[in-house]
């Protein structure tokens, strides 16, 4: 039998992150071709020993079970680029393991890897090794947004890890209420549901910024998105930001919430060619607070944003962004 394996390191549940929730969704969309098994942080992985194709990102444990399967490689998530903002210019004697254990997985699946997966255009630059056997597929946003409840609040939809950039979202809200504008900025979630790493989060809490005590449940995090009235995204001036996805914009564009987003990448891009929201420059407080101001004063504007959210939804659903691959995984199952 021609089946599948879509396997993540993550976890898949009621609380998801990024590689979880995309791996889930992949998962969802083979399965309406191919009879597909879901293989998640804590599942069972015998599965992946039959398979004929294999999808995932390149972690431990995911490699070629027998010579006569197709082993496909989602590099959506830039991990190198990353752990470098992580660890700092000075790693301890473990990170600078890790790092090298990332990329020698990196470079094990450029070597055996049938089919790779980007997720932006700019991702292809990271591997030309294997340019001739690169396929997009962005991030998907669903398409049956909740009914909007507008309040003035800023929404963190994400982690805050060291390539972002809160510091300024948090002191753009402080200001723009001490200067008679009122809003407060909401963390969405705090500790992440596959880490037990700091939760840097309890630095910024005061009046005007508060904290859900847990990571939101991936069910009700659009009704929460549509709760508030701005989804903000910030970064630092880092290589990470050049090749990353910024999965938290596709929630943004599923529940139509307007984006202040920081210049650089493919998130930003979206956003300014599209007319989403607004680009503001990388640490920059006053255009932070510019932007914020804009969208909960001009409904003219606003509006003008949200029409275009809810325009460009469609083009991201995860059955039209998971179409090239379907149809690489149709051609090897023809005879």
């Amino acid at each position: 039998m021609f089946s599948l394996v879509v396997a993540t390191p993550d976890v898949v549940g009621e609380r998801m992150a990024g590689p979880g929730i995309r791996a889930f969704h992949l998962a969802e969309e083979l399965r309406k071709h191919f009879p597909t098994t879901l293989v998640a942080k804590g599942s069972p992985r015998d599965a992946m020993n039959d398979a004929a194709v294999l999808v995932g990102q390149p972690a431990r444990g995911f490699r070629r079970q027998h010579k006569e399967q197709r082993i496909v490689f989602d590099l959506f998530d830039p991990v190198l680029l990353e752990l470098r903002e992580l660890y700092g210019s000075h790693p301890t004697a473990r990170q600078r393991m890790h790092f090298l254990a990332e990329t020698w997985r990196l470079r094990r699946a450029q070597s055996t890897g049938d089919l790779f997966i980007c997720a932006t255009p700019q991702q292809r630059e990271l591997y030309p090794s294997v340019a001739d056997r690169i396929i997009e597929v962005p991030f998907g946003a669903e398409q049956n947004a909740p009914v909007a409840t507008r309040d003035n609040t800023v929404v963190w939809g994400g982690g805050t890890w060291e390539w972002l950039d809160p510091d300024t979202a948090v002191e753009a809200v402080n200001r723009l209420n001490g200067a008679g504008v009122s809003c407060r900025l909401l963390f969405l979630g705090r500790s992440r549901p596959n880490s037990a790493g700091e939760d840097r989060t309890g630095r910024w809490l005061g009046p005007h910024v508060v904290a859900n005590p847990e990571w939101v449940p991936y069910r009700d995090r659009l009704a929460e998105l549509a709760k508030c009235r701005i989804a903000i995204m910030l970064h630092h001036e880092t290589p990470e930001a050049t090749y990353s996805i910024r999965t938290r914009l596709f929630d943004a564009i599923a529940a139509a919430v307007p984006v202040v987003a920081t210049a650089g990448g493919f998130a930003a891009e979206l956003v300014e060619r599209e007319r989403l929201g607004i680009i503001v420059p990388p640490g920059d407080v006053d255009a932070v607070a510019a932007a914020i101001r804009r969208l909960l004063t001009d409904d003219v504007f606003y509006a003008r944003c949200v029409s275009s959210l809810e325009r460009v939804r469609p083009q991201f659903a995860w059955d039209i962004v998971t179409r090239p691959l379907v149809d690489a995984i149709q051609r090897w199952k023809r005879p």
